[in-house]
Formats: structure tokens, C-alpha cells, sequence
């Protein structure tokens, strides 16, 4: 009987040993994996930063070429518009005098227009030219 006895002793002795084992390598793993999950982290974060750094780098381009392209357009409407004006026909000095002279009197561009029999956009143009004179001289004269 006592050899009974003694072999449950062993058994419950090694079994008592075997869970102490059981939780130490469990602890150990509970302590490698936040390190194990910091690693990965730490890779993810990288590979990110390398991502948006490769995103900005193609933003910067786009731009870059954006920026050329709506230079270019800018330059081409400038010079379509300054060949424009120079093609704005030059109005004699009599007619421009008849029409600042109704201007002047608050006669509308419509009104002046079929009185004169000129277009209305010619009459819109000078009236407005010749404010435009007037409010430059005006200025450089307070200067």
C-alpha cells in the first residue's frame, strides 16, 4: 500500500510540476507576444510612412505638371488677348466727342447708340475707355 501511496505522491508531483511548467511558458509567451506585436507595429508603421512618402512624391509631380500646363494656357490667352486689343479699330475723335457729350447729358448706351446709328457695343466701349482715362489721370494727379 505504501507503494500506492507513493507512486499517487510522484503522480500528483509531477503533475504539480507539469501545470508550474504549463504557466511558465505561458507567462513567457504573454511576454513575448506585446514584443512580437510591437516588431510588427513598428515594420507597419515604416512601410506606411514609405507609402505616403512615395504618395506625396507623385502629388508633388502632378502639381509640378499642373502648374506648367495652366502657365502655359495663361500665356496663350494672353497672347490671344493682347492680339485682340491691338485689333480694337480706332474711333475718330468727332464721334467719341458726340458720344461722351450724350454720356455726360445721362443718356443711356442703348439711347446714344440709335441716336448716333452706331452699335452699342462701340458706345459701351468708348464711354467706358474714357472713364477709365479719366479715373487713371485722376489717380496720378493725388500721386
Amino acid at each position: 500500500m505504501t507503494m500506492e501511496w507513493l507512486s499517487v505522491a510522484i503522480i500528483f508531483l509531477l503533475l504539480a510540476m507539469n501545470i508550474k511548467l504549463m504557466l511558465s511558458v505561458k507567462k513567457q509567451q504573454a511576454e513575448q507576444a506585446p514584443a512580437g506585436i510591437h516588431e510588427d507595429m513598428a515594420e507597419f508603421i515604416a512601410q506606411l510612412e514609405k507609402e505616403n512618402k512615395e504618395l506625396y512624391d507623385k502629388l508633388l509631380s502632378h502639381l509640378k505638371g499642373s502648374e506648367s500646363d495652366l502657365v502655359e494656357r495663361i500665356e496663350r490667352l494672353e497672347e490671344k488677348l493682347a492680339s485682340e486689343f491691338e485689333e480694337v479699330p480706332e474711333i475718330d475723335s468727332i464721334e467719341t466727342e458726340k458720344i461722351m457729350q450724350l454720356s455726360r447729358q445721362g443718356f443711356s448706351f442703348e439711347q446714344i447708340a440709335k441716336v448716333l446709328q452706331t452699335e452699342y457695343g462701340k458706345v459701351e466701349l468708348v464711354v467706358n475707355r474714357n472713364n477709365q482715362h479719366h479715373e487713371n489721370t485722376k489717380e496720378d494727379e493725388v500721386l
